[in-house]
This record gives structure tokens, sequence and C-alpha cells, in this order.
């Protein structure tokens, strides 16, 4: 059957659109990564029936000979080209987008951040294609947040978070996106919906029995970790964040197999969905955990030129229970400078001049002291501003007392310690928005996110960064680059920003990556913290896990798919020629 036939049959049969029309072609081939490729027809299902079939139908065209896929897509904000395929885009946004319910309880304690943990106080129930800031603005009604939203919060949905295992400022305490899907309602590639979530051994015993898609591949997941136990715990990342590969070394929350059928831990199969980029089956509905949204917040400002004292700085501010403790580098702030025109112009004039004035203080420093090479925000939250004081001048205290001479202070009133946080994210928006522009006109350079979420522990810093500024200097006529991310973590956002229309730069891709990737492996690193693999990474499984392990990766993709109808190519299967090839 044709793509043409297709559309002709699916929108017969579906209530949602179907669409081979150019314009919404074009609009899915890309995606914030450096990527291109243009699909043969756009789905957006109205609901939970149209998925269910879509995948019938493609099971059954497949069989007699077709090559239909289905790639589901969310807003769209990934850096992977995650999203992007050359057959189906099912795009749920359109409709897909609902906010259901939040139930208010004690559901427990989890943590994180080793000897700080935190209550969860309650559950929020939504489709996946509603915006992260549409469901914030329903939970923090009740004064409940879900706090693993990424950078892009105010761009991205819920589904991609999910997908992309995604995490962001607040991970130091909070962890990942894995941490805090409670269930999810999926479609299996049989076309039948099912809900999943942790069980014990004995729950999953009855599940291993049912005569269905998933009794099968609970049965086979199950054996498959059973048989690989000792592989799948030896290339567990040793990282606090991880979005690499599938996150089988997680399912199984007990010490060993023997204690989990003893009666201890969990089995939980959300872990196989969370972060496998809808390669495994899609999602329809997802229940978050909540916390509490905390009403008082404090930031300390450090800036650093010894780079020494950066794994100082996190080893005395983990005594404390902070939030997060994030970095940007100094050719952040010269990129900011170099594009503010830009800036004025997306703030407008007043604004941007109000903007800048708050930063009076920090401009007359770098004049008389110089740029500092990293800036570092530590932040702190609490419900009562005398305990937050109390506790963010002890982290000063101890910050001067164990670290001589770093730069650091205590920023007072929100609007003063917002304008750190809005530095930080505006450069990287000038940056966007700046690509978009020379994508459009094929001219000029632009953010090139290849090598954008590298994990290594903190300690290693001193030895990782001037490695890794080392390489990057081989290239810097070409790539100017910055640094920023969540230092608190050892997770970093390397954004080059280089003329991608000049075939050699393209050429040099896989080259850097290679050698950033080789760096941050050999210190015990992961290839991608939070943004996921994709096109841009997939490739680069085999250098971090090994062939041993990748064979287990092939055989989850095996029992959750065994016809490669889901988004095929992403976490198995892409080469670096494929990199190349689908560079935009």
């Amino acid at each position: 059957m044709t793509y043409q036939e297709a559309e002709i049959h699916l929108s017969n049969i579906l209530e949602g659109d179907v669409t081979t029309n150019k314009d919404d072609l074009e609009s899915h081939s890309t995606d914030w990564s450096l990527f291109k490729i243009t699909p043969q027809m756009v789905v957006y299902p109205k609901n939970e029936e149209d998925i269910k079939k879509l995948v019938l139908f493609v099971n059954q065209e497949n069989s007699k000979g077709s090559n239909f896929s289905l790639t589901p897509r969310a807003a769209g904000s990934g850096m992977t080209g995650g999203s992007l395929n050359d057959s189906i885009i099912l795009d749920i946004t359109r409709y897909l987008n609902n906010f259901y319910e939040i139930t208010k309880g004690d559901y427990g304690t989890q943590e994180h951040h080793k000897g700080f943990p935190y209550k969860i106080e309650g559950l929020a129930v939504s489709q996946p294609g509603i915006s992260y800031i549409d469901f914030e603005r329903e939970t923090v009604k009740h004064n409940l947040i879900m706090p693993v939203f990424p950078a892009s919060r105010k761009l991205c949905a819920i589904g991609g978070m999910v997908a992309n295992n995604g995490a962001g400022e607040k991970s130091l305490k909070y962890g990942q996106n894995r941490d805090f899907v409670h269930s999810l309602e999926v479609i299996l590639s049989d076309g039948n919906m099912y809900h999943v979530k942790q069980v014990n051994f004995s729950q999953l015993e009855e599940i291993m029995l049912e005569d269905s898609e998933f009794g099968k591949v609970s049965r086979e997941t199950y054996a498959l970790i059973k048989e690989n136990w000792e592989i799948i715990q030896e290339k567990r990342p040793k990282t606090a964040k991880n979005a690499a590969g599938y996150l089988i070394w997680d399912v199984i929350s007990a010490d060993s197999i023997e204690s989990f059928e003893a009666g201890n831990g969990y089995f939980d199969l959300t872990k196989l969905f969370v972060g496998s980029q809808g390669t495994t089956g899609i999602i329809t509905k997802i229940e978050y955990k909540l916390v509490k949204q905390e009403e008082k917040e404090a930031l300390i400002v450090m800036f650093v030129d010894d780079i020494q004292q950066l794994p100082q700085i996190v080893t005395v501010l983990n005594k404390y229970d902070l939030e997060t403790i994030e970095l940007y580098d100094d050719n952040t702030f010269k990129i900011g400078i170099k594009f503010f025109k830009d800036f004025i112009k997306d703030k407008g004039f007043f604004s941007a001049m109000k903007y800048s004035i708050r930063f009076l203080p920090e401009f007359w420093m770098a004049l008389t002291g110089g740029v500092p090479k990293f800036v570092v925000l530590a932040e702190s939250v609490d419900s009562s501003g005398f305990t937050l004081e109390k506790e963010v001048k002890a982290e000063l205290n101890d910050l001067k007392r164990e670290i001589p001479g770093l730069k650091s202070f205590i920023v007072k009133g929100e609007k003063n310690a917002q304008k750190y946080w809005d530095f930080r994210h505006d450069s990287f928006k000038l940056l966007t928005e700046h690509s978009l522009k020379t994508r459009k006109t094929g001219q000029g350079t632009r953010t090139a996110p290849f090598i954008d979420d590298i994990a290594v522990d903190p300690k290693y810093l001193p030895e990782y960064i001037p490695k890794l500024v080392q390489i990057l200097d081989e290239y810097k006529d070409e790539f100017m680059y910055t640094i920023a991310g969540h230092l608190g973590n050892g997770n970093f956002h390397i954004i080059p920003l280089v003329d991608m229309n000049k075939e050699e730069n393209k050429d040099k891709i896989v080259e850097i990556s290679e050698k950033v990737y080789d760096l941050a492996l050999s210190l015990g690193g992961s290839i991608t913290a939070e943004h996921n693999d994709g096109i841009v990474r997939t490739p680069f499984l085999p250098q971090m896990f090994g062939e041993e392990m990748m064979l287990v990766f092939k055989e989850i993709k095996n029992i959750f798919d065994p016809n490669n109808i889901f988004n095929p190519g992403k976490k198995i299967g892409l080469t670096k020629e494929d990199i190349r090839k689908y560079l935009a």
C-alpha cells in the first residue's frame, strides 16, 4: 500500500487527522537537533483508539510487504533527532493533551541526594501531549510540583520528558523522570493498551501467567534480567544521572534476583518506557509523583577562576539540602554579549536595559577583575524563611572556610536572584533563536548540539575540563563553544556555535564526538545524562556499553517490538554514517 492509499484508508477509520500535506511533513522533518528527515505522513491521533488502530494497521500492512513505522512526537524540542523518522510521525500534542486529576496524600519518601529524603505528597494523571507549563499550572493550584523538568520547560511536553528520561536544574535533589513516573498506560506491539506500574514478585508471577502481550513481555524481560544479571549490574552507569541505553538496571530494585524472589524490592517495567524514545511502545497516559512546592528560595553565587575549586564546591555543599548547583562559563557570558542586539529585540529596548542595569555590580566586577572562568549558582529552598536564612549562611561560611579565596556571596531578593537564572536561560534562548534564523536562510552560524549532555563524577572535573577544553580548542577556528550545566551532578552541556553550511564542519561532528566521549568514558562517565540517544548518540552506545550489553539492549527491543515498528533505528541500528547522512 502506498502512503497516498494509506492516507485515504486511515482518514476513514481514525477520528484524528491524517495528512501528507507538504507543510505538515516539513514542520515534522526537524526538531532542535542537527538533523532533518522528511516523513511520508503525519497523524494527529484523537484518542487511544486511534493509536490502537494505527498499530494494527502497520502490522497488517507490513505483513503484506509494506514498510510502515510509527514514531511518536511531542513538542519537538529534543536535541538528538529522537522524534525524526521517514515513515509515519505520530504527533500527540494536538489532541492528547488533557489533564485529568490530582490525588493528594502520603505516598512515602524518596531519596536521590544522599541523606536528604523528600516526601511524595500527590499524584497527577495527564495525557503525554500536554505541555509541561500547562501541567505545572494545574499542580501548583494544590501547592505541588513535578520537579524534574528540563531547561526547555516552557517549550516541551511531558511525553517527551518521559521518553527522554529528562531532568534539569533540580536533579541534584530529585533525580530524573525515571524517579517520578508512578505508572503509565502504554500501547504495545499487539495494539492493546496496558497499565504499567511497579509490582512485587508474587504480583509479577501472576502477570507472567497471563495470556497477553503484557504477560509475554513481563516473562521475557524477567528471564532476560535473570540470565544477564551480572553484566547488567556491571554496565550500570556510575554517574548520578544517565539517559543512555535502556534503563534495564532499574527494573528490579532489589540487590539480587534471590532477594527479589524472597519478597524484597519491586519489578517496574515503566523503566523500559522512560528513556526509550518511543522504541518499546506508545505512551498514552502518565501518572507523575508530586512534591510540595517550597515557597522560599535563596541563592549563593560563586565566581570561580581556579578549576580545582569546582569539586571542592560540590564536596562542601553536598552536606546541605540544596535543590541545585549550576554552572556556566565565561564563553556563555561572551556569547551573550555578542548577541546582545538580538537580546534587545527579544525583550524590547526598555526591558533589556532594565534587565542589564541589574547586572551593573557584576559588570563593574568584570571590568576591574576580569570575567570569571565559571559562575556557579547554588540554590536552597524551604517553606520557612528563617530556616532558609540560617542554612544559607551556614553554607556560605563553610565555603569561605573550606575554600579560601573563593568569591562567593548570598544574593538577597527574588528579583536579584532571578537575573542569574535569566541570563543562563536567555543566553541559550538567544543562540537557539539565532540558529532558527540561520537555518532558515541557510547562512551563518548556529548551535550544534552533538556533545551536549556529558556527565562525569564531579571529583574528576580538574582533570576532565582542561582535557575537554584542549579537544575543543583544536577546532576553535570553526567551533565556538559554551560550557554550562549541572555542576552538582557533573553533567555539562557543551553547545558549539558553528557554520553547518560548510561540508568540512559536518565531517568533524563524528570526529569530535569520538574524542569527547573517549575522554568522558575513560573517567567512568556517561555520553548523555538527560537528553538521550536519538540519531546523534545511538551509534556511540557500543563505545559506552560494549558488545555484550548491546546484545541485551537488542533483546529488549525484540521483546517489546518484534516487528520493529516503533521508532526504528533509535537505540539500536543507526551508524556513524547515518549521522553524516541526516545532518541538515
